[in-house]
Order: C-alpha cells, then structure tokens, then sequence
C-alpha cells in the first residue's frame, strides 16, 4: 500500500534553545544510554495526523493557514523541568510557564486545529524506562532553567507512512500575522454586551 503521508503540526523554538535542549539530551545519554528520540531538533507538538491521503489532507492547509493568520506571535516562557504522571515510562520535558495570555494562545491555536487541551512542552527524553528515570530525573528535578523565546510560526512536518524512509521533513511554514490589541478590542466589546444585556431587576449572587 503506497501513497500514504503521515504529518506533525509543531512550534519551533529558536536555535539557542534547540542548542540548550541537545546538550541536555546528550548529558542524558551519557547517563542512561541512547533513548528514542534523542537527536531530533526541539519542538512543541500540536497535533498528529497519521496515514494520510495528501490529495485530501494537503487541501485542507490552505484553510487551516487563513484561520492561523488571524492569531499573533507569542513569547513564551521555559520554568524549569516536569515530568508527566508516570506509567510503565517516564517523560521528562522543559515546562512552559503557565499564565492567562498563554493559556488563551494555546485555547485559540487548539481551535483552529480542533485538538484538545494538552499540556505545551519540550521533551527532553521520552517515555524512558522508569528504573532508567530513577537515574536521570534527580539530574533535572531541582536544576534551574528559565529562559524566553519568541514563536511567530506554526512548522508542519510530513514522512511517509510506508516504506525505509521515516525521516521527517519539512513541509511547510504557517505565519502568525494577527495584531494581540485587536484581541483586546474584542474582549471589551464582549463584556459591554454582557452588561448591556443585564437585566436590572436580577439579583446579582456573586
């Protein structure tokens, strides 16, 4: 069975970070041995889509890209080093700090790929083994990193579904051009509707 594409819808950080992400990695590897993942480029997944036919999925980028438009560049803030709750594997990853503007970014970036809530990151080692988690993880519990970058685009990557070649590529770049003031002017609009339409009779319970 052929012509199948898989893609992975991403945000890039910058190469300093990138930079900072491999040394991790390779401190990690020295530690623990080599681990899945271990010399891909540092990223924030948003979404998987697997096994598709691009006749029908390439098409539908185009749209995606006009809605993206609407949404503006970000700065986004590394707080240190998290794990997820622990399974039969471990993740280790470098946290995004969580505050009202990016936690609004991501809810309106999600709706445009109709994905759910997910917690943004950047993996440092995946799904590692817990014994090898043991080793590892008191090397990055309490050790600091903070650290700022700006994203001002979305990357979608593609690799083929079959075949030797599971390498992926890139495909093509997704720039945020929205104005965050304007986000602003929509939100007082909202709440002065929200008022207009209170009934004065109500008794407010809050």
């Amino acid at each position: 069975m052929t012509g199948y594409k898989d893609y992975m819808i991403i945000l890039s950080p910058p190469a300093l970070i990138n930079e900072h992400v491999k040394k991790f990695r390779q401190s990690s590897a020295r530690l623990i041995g080599n681990f899945e993942g271990m010399h891909g480029k540092a990223h924030i997944t948003l979404k998987q889509l697997p096994r598709q036919k691009p006749f029908w999925t390439e098409p539908l980028f185009a749209q995606l890209e006009k809605e993206l438009s609407l949404i503006e560049p970000i700065t986004l803030q590394i707080n240190g080093f998290a794990t997820f709750l622990p399974t039969d594997f471990t993740t280790i990853y470098a946290a995004i700090r969580s505050t009202p503007g990016m936690e609004d970014w991501f809810k309106r970036l999600r709706k445009c790929l109709s994905e759910k809530k997910a917690v943004p990151h950047i993996t440092i080692a995946r799904q590692i083994p817990n014994e090898l988690a043991k080793k590892l993880w008191p090397k990055f519990k309490d050790r600091p990193w903070t650290d700022e970058f700006e994203i001002n685009r979305l990357t979608i990557l593609q690799r083929e579904t079959y075949g030797y070649d599971k390498v992926w590529k890139h495909y093509r770049d997704i720039t945020f051009r929205g104005d965050a003031r304007l986000n602003v002017l929509m939100d007082k609009k909202k709440v002065i509707r929200s008022v207009d339409n209170v009934d004065e009779n109500q008794i407010s319970l809050f």
